[in-house]
């Protein structure tokens, strides 16, 4: 028996006949997983089961989820329960933001290495992160810095983006300008939207100043 790739949670074995013929079979291990098969029941029709381990596709990673974020409205998105083509894909695994460590790579998958702490987005129309593992295609993943919990990492992706596109593609917002934000909560944090969002293009001297309020007037 020998590993595939790089995963510990799947092997092959290979049998010859006559030194000509080769027999592989993977050896399936369960996962547990929270899955979702009828629309209209909402979170309370959020199951917790056992499913078989994802495998990574060309240009995929495998990735052992630490920390994962769901937001509800995920439940009235077509992409939850068809694919591409519109064919219905149930049960379907929800959670779309996820930060864990590489544990396989697929064909062809470059940029990332196994054992490497990542978070990111998955794909809308594929089972997503409320899983022991999970299958991300490289390219919606970024390293996860050392000094960053896997649960602020998984938490980033969305309202991450919805920061950086509401400021630098909408807003247009250009160095030297400052930022207030009005009525700060919840998942806005100043700091953390400066760190992630502003952070990058300081350093490229695109530096601007971010302030909240709780509550202003």
């Amino acid at each position: 028996m020998v590993p595939i790739g790089a995963s510990s949670r799947a092997v092959i074995a290979s049998t010859s006949t006559q030194g000509t013929d080769f027999v592989r079979a993977k050896v399936e291990v369960a996962m547990k997983a929270i899955i979702v098969s009828n629309e209209d029941a909402g979170t309370e029709g959020m199951q917790l089961t056992e499913r078989p381990d994802p495998s990574a596709a060309i240009n995929d990673v495998l990735i052992e989820v630490h920390a994962s974020g769901f937001v509800g409205t995920e439940l009235t998105w077509p992409s939850t329960w068809t694919d591409r083509l519109g064919h219905d894909r149930r049960p379907t695994i929800p959670g779309h933001e996820v930060a864990g460590v590489v544990t396989a790579i697929g064909y062809g998958t470059t940029g990332l290495s196994i054992g490497q702490r990542v978070f990111g987005l998955t794909d809308w129309y594929r089972d997503g992160s409320l899983a022991e593992y999970i299958a991300v295609e490289a390219r919606n993943l970024a390293p996860l810095p050392d000094d960053v919990d896997f649960t602020v990492g998984a938490s980033l992706p969305i309202s991450g983006l919805t920061a950086w596109q509401g400021l630098f593609d909408h807003g247009r917002l250009r160095a030297g300008q400052r930022v207030l934000a009005h009525g700060v909560a919840g998942t806005f944090r100043p700091r953390q939207t400066s760190r992630w969002a502003a952070g990058p293009r300081a350093r490229r001297g695109w530096g601007c100043r971010f302030d909240g309020c709780p509550a202003c007037p």
